[in-house]
């Protein structure tokens, strides 16, 4: 089973680089969405997931895009196969492509050899799709199995983002070898203030305000000690106009700074392999 070795506390980021900040972006067509009683499809909530695949994702591109920023795409691997085009788009540009399950399956319960599957599946459709080597994972809903991590180190990951335990990157030793874990938060997910068509805690100003104040915590605590910043956002959410604009907003005023860097995750957690035998 895998055993955590350490957090990363002393991770040194490159010349210049003060504050490394990963926007990550979880994609999806509406597989998530939660099911009505008798298993029937709930096509308000998976509705507005579908937005994600259909035209979210595009918004967002042409945001980074304007930005140069580059970022990481948690992708479902049927979300890559009903919208292809899309996946390409984001490896083309530059973007990193992660899985996030084939289904949005939820393995926290499931056998290993069914977790297995799920993640060789996954793989090979994103392969196939974008042509890109994927190398990092995050869990649906981050709810992980006692198996997950090994699974993904023998499968060749090289790290994950599903646990919400730290503030830093951690070191695993797993059956497969060493895996970094990049941690988050959902407090400052933007499906906690804006998900689905229901009221949620803040709306659009509610998120503005946390991105900003969590930025400015950190940023302020890199002086002393490493940091990094990683958000977690959803393309069926803030791929709409007025949530797109808090992100426009966002990107915009941490370029105002010269020593931080937009990073892929993999970047990140390459930068962190330095210190795993330290």
């Amino acid at each position: 089973m895998a055993t955590e070795i350490k957090s990363i506390a002393n991770a040194s980021w490159p010349a210049g680089v003060r504050l490394p900040v990963a926007l990550t972006f979880e994609h999806q067509s509406g597989e998530g969405a939660p099911l009505l009683p008798g298993d029937r499809p709930n096509y308000m909530i998976g509705g507005a997931m579908e937005y994600g695949g259909r035209r979210g994702i595009w918004n967002i591109l042409e945001v980074l895009d304007q930005f140069a920023v580059k970022s990481t795409f948690f992708v479902c691997g049927t979300t890559a196969e009903k919208y292809p085009d899309a996946i390409r788009a984001a490896h083309n540009a530059g973007h990193e492509i992660a899985g996030m399950s084939y289904a949005f399956d939820r393995v926290r319960t499931a056998s290993p050899e069914r977790e297995r599957t799920i993640v060789r599946k996954t793989v090979k459709v994103l392969e196939d799709v974008s042509g890109a080597t994927i190398k990092g994972w995050r869990c649906p809903d981050y709810r992980v199995s006692p198996q997950t991590l090994d699974i993904l180190s023998e499968a060749g990951f090289a790290w994950d983002s599903s646990l919400l335990n730290d503030d830093l990157p951690c070191l695993f030793h797993c059956s497969g070898g060493a895996l970094i874990e990049l941690p988050f938060t959902t407090s400052t997910a933007d499906k906690t203030f804006i998900g689905y068509p229901y009221p949620m805690r803040g709306g659009f100003e509610g998120l503005a305000n946390v991105w900003d104040s969590e930025f400015d915590v950190l940023y302020r605590e890199s002086r002393r000690a490493a940091r990094f910043m990683i958000l977690s956002i959803q393309t069926w959410a803030t791929g709409r106009p007025t949530p797109l604009r808090v992100l426009r907003k966002f990107i915009e005023r941490l370029r105002t700074h010269n020593d931080i860097q937009f990073a892929r995750c993999g970047e990140i957690a390459g930068w962190c392999s330095n210190h795993t035998t330290n």
